[in-house]
């Protein structure tokens, strides 16, 4: 791996400029370099001005680095030090972290208020179907404890089922590096035999089963994934680090969202699955298999 000296380090002033001298010694052309790091030859030539601010976020720009460094031979983390990231990039980041807090914390104060309304409710109907309860044996009136106790359970599940949908509003916001993964196992059951048969009867019935799909997708770079199978169920989502290789089934066909998809590789049933056709810089949303 080629190391930069400080002489060259002195003579080139910018991270773009060594760069760009390590790319015209290996006699590689920007559209050349964009070919292999699957990028377009416009990020390329950013990287080179040291022109960072329409490239996304620090963490994308790092990435696109990292890269050309592997490709080109130099060394990381003397090449990371010369980066210099945009006053811009770096204001709009803390400002969404701020706003991220905010909206976390207002909705922590609104699932805390929600419990406690619960609760109260919750003990209260407790408390007023002992005292309509205990009412009841002593005046024997059993239609009203018949029509109280089912109101009052019916609303305490409405209020639990707010509950449950609230906290997982709360979850979807605080996305952490580790997501929710899950994989979808469905079969279905074998369907019950409406007579039993004779000994000279038919051959038995084969079981109606669901053929499950898998997906294989293996990330070369950090990056965000979210696959719902034909059911409408979430199979998959969240932010899958560099290496990471995940493997899921359901049943297709597949909507799929997934950033920064030239950097992964997607696999349907065993089957490499081109992607190049996607439009590039943003998250591509598609279906599985894919369809024109």
């Amino acid at each position: 791996m080629n190391e930069i000296s400080p002489e060259s380090t002195e003579q080139q002033a910018s991270l773009g400029q060594v760069l760009a001298s390590a790319r015209k010694d290996a006699n590689l052309t920007i559209e050349a370099v964009a070919d292999r790091l699957k990028l377009s030859p416009k990020h390329i030539t950013k990287l080179e001005q040291d022109d960072y601010t329409s490239l996304g976020p620090i963490t994308f720009v790092k990435g696109y680095i990292k890269a050309y460094c592997t490709l080109l031979q130099l060394d990381q983390t003397q090449t990371l030090a010369l980066f210099q990231a945009p006053e811009s990039v770096v204001d709009n980041k803390r400002m969404q972290s701020f706003s991220r807090r905010t909206e976390k914390e207002a909705n922590d104060s609104r699932l805390m208020l929600v419990s406690y309304v619960i609760l109260a409710i919750v003990l209260g109907s407790s408390g007023f179907m002992y005292w309509q309860t205990t009412s009841n044996e002593s005046d024997v009136i059993v239609p009203e404890v018949q029509t109280i106790a089912p109101d009052s359970t019916e609303q305490t599940e409405e209020l639990l089922d707010a509950q449950d949908d609230l906290s997982s509003q709360i979850e979807a916001n605080n996305i952490a590096d580790e997501q929710l993964e899950a994989g979808s196992q469905t079969t279905t059951p074998e369907a019950q035999r409406q007579s039993m048969p004779s000994e000279k009867s038919a051959e038995p019935e084969p079981a109606n089963k669901t053929e499950l799909n898998t997906i294989v997708m293996h990330f070369k770079d950090d990056s965000w994934v979210e696959i719902f199978d034909a059911s409408s169920e979430r199979i998959a989502f969240g932010v899958k680090k560099a290496g990471y290789t995940m493997t899921v089934q359901g049943v297709a066909p597949f909507s799929v969202v997934l950033g920064r998809h030239q950097q992964v590789d997607v696999e349907l049933d065993g089957q490499t699955v081109d992607l190049s056709s996607l439009p590039r810089n943003r998250s591509a949303k598609f279906k599985l298999p894919l369809t024109e």
